[in-house]
């Protein structure tokens, strides 16, 4: 017998190859400014704040290993933005990289790895928390990173922003500026569906282009089959121009991660 399903929508759009910007400080911002210090991990209790490697702007150390626990206050989800990326750069970041995770813990869904000196977009978790893992080879250096991360309020609008929680029998989730505009190079985006008991999940996708690659390593989007945790079953990752065939989650839970390697 058919259990009932929840229909999401997901819409892709090009990939956009031109750099980000910020906006340009006020008078105001520039004065009464302290630099924060910044040391080898911690705990990060605030609803927002600043976080870097160890002594930024000098050189960061090397065969270093630093942990970043971020907490924001409950019912918000952490966005994370970086202000400055400056670390050993490598196609698959195997020396020197910044691991972003959905929660307090490695068992937890991967949001991204970062390396290099391209700024990536903004990171968003699923709920409260989020950690960075920091890992360092003896080889280069550079000046490491610094970004900003805040509270967002969760509520359920899942165009205010790139990612969240989703408890809706029904929606649609679209990468960053669609349709106006291409989507900013770098972005990292995870959505957490869920849906009422006895009910299951379908994904139809609407329109869908993105980077093509055989085994989808650059610009893709990945369903999990379950929450936030690494055992929730890698149902798909998709990329290229053609949209994919409706898929069925078998649970209530769905985890959506949309990534741009730029």
């Amino acid at each position: 017998m058919d259990r009932p399903g929840c229909v999401w929508l997901l819409s892709s759009v090009l990939l956009y190859l031109g750099a980000g910007w910020l906006p340009t400080q006020t008078q105001a911002q520039q004065t009464n400014y302290t630099r924060p210090v910044f040391l080898c991990g911690g705990d990060l209790v605030a609803d927002s704040g600043f976080v870097g490697s160890e002594d930024f702007p000098s050189s960061y150390k090397p065969n270093s290993k630093c942990t970043w626990r971020i907490t924001v206050p409950v019912g918000n989800v952490v966005m994370l933005t970086f202000r400055v990326m400056d670390l050993e750069a490598d196609a698959l970041c195997r020396y020197d990289y910044l691991d972003a995770y959905n929660g307090h813990s490695k068992m937890l869904q991967k949001l991204g790895r970062f390396c290099g000196t391209f700024r990536p977009g903004a990171v968003i978790s699923t709920g409260n928390t989020m950690m960075l893992d920091m890992v360092t080879d003896d080889g280069t250096q550079g000046r490491g990173f610094v970004a900003y991360f805040s509270g967002v309020a969760s509520d359920e609008n899942e165009q205010q922003f790139c990612g969240g929680k989703i408890t809706k029998s029904q929606g649609e989730i679209t990468t960053p500026n669609w349709p106006e505009n291409k989507y900013p190079p770098g972005t990292t985006c995870s959505w957490l569906i869920t849906v009422d008991p006895g009910m299951v999940i379908v994904v139809r996708f609407d329109k869908f282009l993105l980077e093509a690659d055989p085994y989808c390593r650059f610009d893709y989007v990945a369903f999990f089959n379950g929450g936030q945790k690494d055992d929730s079953r890698l149902i798909g990752k998709f990329c290229g121009d053609r949209a994919p065939e409706s898929v069925l989650r078998r649970r209530r839970q769905s985890h959506v991660s949309f990534t741009d390697c730029a």
